[in-house]
């Protein structure tokens, strides 16, 4: 991958195409990758959300076309509803989390990348069970962005669907593997949600399943830094 890139100058990228149904979109669109992020990915440094995206892609793709993979996850997409973007638009991402919402609704669970403050971060929303797990590598008390949002969503959600009751959402902190580095947080979340869809997509209750404190391996973490490097080789288109 290294050498694939090397003819791409700073600042330069590559586009790995995305469909609308990834990532509940109201269109296709193309994910931007430099060459800087690709190096970030390889040298362990923090990552972009760009990488994010195409792992989630890659993940939504392995559960749409492959028999031996369940196909009842879904994703919402890390830069929709990233701080940044409910800052500056907080009303078109109230929309876009309740619509994500409605059209995942037969979903197990809903896997939502989120950033904040230089920090990822794995929320999943358990949408029958009005339950949002915090996968957090770095856990402490969070007064996170996206909370009042997502409730909101959730609201307008069940309203839609002729539900008055039940339109509260219980947020959990996940027991989950802590991160022993300062920039580790995005490769933990890759991590996650690679252990969620092998190992935990039927899990009626994460809190209890997914029960581990002790940091990934190195072994654990270049697993999804191989699966990410084979999808993007697989799928990058070069801009003319």
């Amino acid at each position: 991958m290294k050498t694939m890139m090397l003819g791409l100058k700073e600042g330069e990228h590559v586009k790995v195409h995305c469909t609308k149904r990834t990532f509940n979109m109201e269109k296709d669109f193309e994910i931007s990758v430099t060459v800087e992020d690709t190096d970030q990915l390889l040298s362990g440094a923090w990552l972009n959300i760009s990488i994010i995206q195409v792992f989630a892609t890659a993940l939504s793709e392995l559960c749409f076309h492959d028999d031996c993979h369940p196909n009842s996850i879904g994703f919402m997409c890390p830069e929709m509803i990233s701080a940044t973007m409910l800052k500056s638009d907080a009303d078109r991402i109230l929309l876009y989390i309740t619509r994500s919402m409605s059209a995942l609704s037969s979903k197990t669970f809903i896997l939502c990348p989120y950033y904040e403050k230089s920090h990822w971060m794995l929320l999943v929303l358990f949408l029958s069970k009005r339950e949002v797990y915090i996968f957090d590598s770095q856990q402490k008390k969070r007064n996170l962005m996206i909370k009042e949002p997502l409730n909101n969503a959730f609201r307008s959600y069940k309203r839609l669907g002729g539900q008055s009751k039940g339109t509260k959402l219980t947020w959990i902190p996940a027991q989950c593997a802590q991160q022993p580095g300062s920039l580790d947080c995005g490769y933990y979340v890759m991590r996650f949600m690679y252990d969620i869809i092998m190992n935990h997509a039927n899990s009626q209750d994460l809190t209890k399943d997914f029960s581990r404190t002790l940091p990934y391996s190195a072994e654990e973490i270049n697993e999804v830094k191989d699966f990410w490097a084979d999808y993007f080789m697989n799928n990058v288109e070069f801009l003319a």
